[in-house]
């Protein structure tokens, strides 16, 4: 059977979220998993880009993208349980030991890949918060106006 990983995040507005980490960051972590004892510490601290509300099944509105901050990895059998339902990270993430030491302008050139404004804007929110503790509340507010849509689009969609 095969190993997923789950990893538990904290959005820079406090709320702590779990996902399964993107599909192609996983070999790489398996790789870490399968050979070495403090294998979760690449991933530690690590800044990743989270969706923060359902994709539709039509796929025809991108939900929003958040960069978030991971605070605990663990690895599952991707039959288990514990891991039905959960979303998956996006691919950008930067570990600790790197994005520590860059400026926050690097960092969110790198983590804003291809998203829309508003995501980009909540992505440099973000980095701003991890790097220098600064909130930004109206980028915030907006972004969860974004969640809410998604999610009344997410039902209409399911029913």
């Amino acid at each position: 059977m095969a190993t997923v990983f789950t990893v538990q995040v904290k959005l820079s507005w406090g709320e702590e979220r779990q996902y399964l980490l993107a599909n192609d960051v996983e070999p790489g972590l398996a790789h870490r998993y399968a050979t070495r004892e403090n294998w979760q510490e690449v991933m530690i601290k690590a800044l990743i880009n989270v969706p923060v509300a359902p994709y539709l099944p039509d796929n025809s509105v991108q939900p929003p993208i958040a960069t978030a901050e991971v605070v605990a990895v663990a690895a599952h059998d991707d039959g288990d349980e514990a891991v039905q339902g959960l979303q998956r990270t996006r691919s950008q993430f930067i570990m600790a030991a790197i994005w520590e030491k860059q400026s926050t302008t690097v960092n969110y050139n790198f983590l804003r890949h291809d998203y829309d404004q508003q995501s980009q804007e909540q992505i440099k929110a973000d980095v701003d918060f991890w790097q220098n503790g600064r909130r930004h509340p109206a980028v915030t507010a907006r972004t969860r106006e974004l969640i809410q849509k998604q999610e009344e689009r997410f039902h209409k969609q399911e029913n």
